[in-house]
């Protein structure tokens, strides 16, 4: 990257602080403990950022992602210089306005105006500055009628709203947003959503921390993901946010445990006899047939338990009959992760008669294009008779599988995508 066009660059950056453990408030006890030679640690050094080395070029869009303590409001601060680093540098070329601490520098007992002006200046900008934005700052913030007034009056949404005004308006190079995009009213967000697209279609630098995976997705160019005090990843938003979600979920074994939600099931049974239901909540059946495992597969038919949105799904399901069984049908149901019922597929529906199992084997089932959004989705397994009346062997909502994000699909809200066009005519 040419060192004229980069706004921020970030080497090798720590930051650690202390966390103060519990101590003893008796007296007589830490004097006692003293005598006996015994001494408590009340401090540890916690790394919240190490190592860190980031070059962002002007005119971008940065977003970063992680969980809580991951370290991006640290990085935030630290770039804005509000705290200072540990060990590296920080470079930024261009005038900073931070939307992380909202109204900090307002004063009580001044008026909305005067606050305006010191906020500002608290942000290295000139009164001559704050001269030709004032009436913009106010027109935005909505607060035309209470700009004189002390803002100790103000209620907490109009405080808010005050100070982000400042900081979105008063024209910076650099504009550093955390998590502040849900102040005030409906509206309002509106307002600020549409002042961050206007700066950055003017070529400002944004470096943008949110929870909201939707927004970091429309409005960053790059997106960098911190676990950890680590820089884990970097990219494009929905490489990057597939690796998140990979993190959030975990990669260990993913099977839903005991504990998990276990609905009633919707495919019918009728009249099962109790004595042949297993002891398990979310399992009965005769055990003719057992389901012994199942599998899921993505569409280059590795095991896996994340599938994106739009491609093939396939599942395997073992199984062992421990004796000739004629005619049974299988079937699957998928949930979404708060028991929602989406689809019940089962052989026989589907026309696939098969004439009898004996011992092990495999029935596999396979969508061409899974529609499902990305989330976490309930997998249930089960072997009837032809009747559909004798489970020989049901696993309710036993097995969880996660749906990731898909560049080749665009739509976001909801559970499913539907393959769709659209069109328009004009006059009649």
């Amino acid at each position: 990257m040419n060192a004229n066009n980069t706004a921020i660059e970030i080497s090798s950056v720590s930051k650690k602080y202390k966390v103060y453990h519990h101590r003893e408030s008796n007296l007589k006890y830490v004097i006692l403990n003293l005598l006996k030679g015994k001494r408590k640690k009340i401090s540890s050094e916690f790394w919240a950022l190490k190592g860190i080395n980031i070059k962002i070029a002007k005119g971008q869009t940065i977003g970063f992602i992680g969980r809580n303590g991951s370290g991006k409001s640290t990085l935030l601060k630290l770039i804005s210089r509000i705290i200072y680093p540990d060990g590296g540098t920080i470079n930024a070329h261009g005038k900073i306005s931070t939307l992380i601490e909202l109204g900090a520098g307002f004063h009580p007992e001044l008026t909305g105006r005067e606050n305006v002006y010191i906020n500002a200046s608290i942000l290295g900008f000139s009164r001559a500055e704050v001269n030709r934005k004032f009436k913009d700052i106010v027109n935005f913030s909505g607060l035309e009628d209470f700009i004189d007034n002390p803002v100790k009056t103000y209620s907490s949404g109009m405080y808010v709203r005050l100070g982000f005004s400042v900081a979105i308006n008063i024209d910076p190079d650099i504009l550093l947003v955390d998590e502040v995009l849900a102040v005030g009213d409906e509206t309002f967000q509106k307002k600020c959503i549409r002042k961050i697209h206007e700066l950055k279609k003017a070529g400002k630098t944004i470096v943008f921390v949110s929870h909201d995976l939707e927004s970091v997705q429309e409005l960053c160019d790059q997106v960098f993901l911190l676990h950890n005090g680590r820089l884990v990843t970097q990219g494009k938003p929905l490489e990057v946010i597939s690796e998140y979600h990979r993190i959030l979920i975990g990669n260990s074994d993913l099977q839903l445990r005991e504990e998990g939600p276990k609905p009633e099931s919707v495919l019918a049974v009728a009249d099962i006899d109790a004595a042949a239901v297993s002891n398990s909540k979310n399992r009965w059946g005769s055990k003719e047939v057992e389901i012994t495992g199942v599998v899921f597969l993505d569409n280059k038919g590795n095991e896996t338990n994340f599938i994106k949105c739009g491609e093939q799904f396939r599942v395997r399901i073992h199984y062992h009959a421990y004796s000739k069984v004629e005619k049974p049908v299988f079937g699957v149901a998928i949930y979404s992760d708060r028991g929602v019922h989406i689809t019940g597929p089962n052989t026989k529906k589907h026309g696939f008669s098969i004439d009898a199992v004996e011992g092990e084997g495999v029935v596999e089932y396979e969508a061409e294009s899974l529609p499902l959004l990305p989330g976490t989705y309930l997998f249930s397994a089960a072997v009837y008779d032809l009747s559909m009346l004798q489970p020989y062997d049901h696993w309710e909502q036993h097995w969880k599988f996660h749906v990731i994000e898909s560049e080749a699909v665009v739509d976001r809200y909801g559970l499913i995508t539907i393959p769709s066009r659209w069109s328009i005519k004009h006059g009649k």
